[in-house]
């Protein structure tokens, strides 16, 4: 006698939808690991990389913010020389130097992290720049008031005028003491923040 028809159990696994049903590959869908590592994550057992200080971006960064800073500060002299006494000139000098030092300090400090010769670094260039400034600024003064003809009999008769300038006009003392707040103080800021990295 016959038994009435019953579904046989597959004896290859469970049942496979058709081709261009939903999810096209194997059945069921394999599971993707949960853990980092697999598909754009980190395995958990490992921990992420130390992030390193970049010293190359940092002194990148540290040139165009004192080329930022030199251009507006030649720009500031070109436009307010016939009315800048050497008080202003001293004062916009000193403040200068102070914005050179912290904002290359910050730079390098955050970018670098405890690297000590980035912070020497930034120093330097901060203080380069708070000297180029000043001479920087008296050319474009010259060139805004006489032309080139009149800077090239300058140059001719003296090359070192916008030298001599930073330093007389800034009566001396003053001139260094810009280009020591401007090293000094860079450097702690950078060496200040960089201790506080990781790296």
């Amino acid at each position: 006698m016959s038994q009435p028809w019953q579904p046989q159990p597959n004896q290859y696994g469970p049942p496979q939808p058709p081709p261009g049903y939903g999810y096209p590959g194997p059945y069921p869908p394999p599971q993707q690991p949960m853990g980092p590592g697999y598909g754009g994550y980190r395995h958990p057992g490992f921990p992420p990389p130390p992030r390193r200080g970049n010293g190359g971006k940092a002194f990148l960064f540290s040139l165009l913010i004192a080329g930022a800073l030199m251009g507006g500060y030649a720009l500031f002299l070109t436009v307010s020389y016939e009315d800048l006494s050497r008080d202003g000139l001293q004062i916009s000098y000193i403040a200068l130097a102070l914005a050179l030092a912290v904002l290359i300090g910050l730079t390098s400090g955050n970018t670098a992290g405890r690297s000590t010769g980035s912070h020497i670094g930034g120093a330097i260039i901060a203080t380069a720049a708070t000297f180029f400034a000043v001479t920087n600024g008296y050319v474009a003064v010259i060139l805004e008031a006489g032309g080139t003809e009149l800077l090239e009999a300058m140059l001719e008769h003296d090359a070192g005028a916008p030298a001599e300038f930073w330093w007389e006009r800034l009566s001396g003392g003053v001139a260094l003491i810009g280009l020591a707040l401007a090293g000094g103080i860079c450097f702690l800021t950078g060496h200040t923040v960089g201790k506080k990295k990781p790296y």
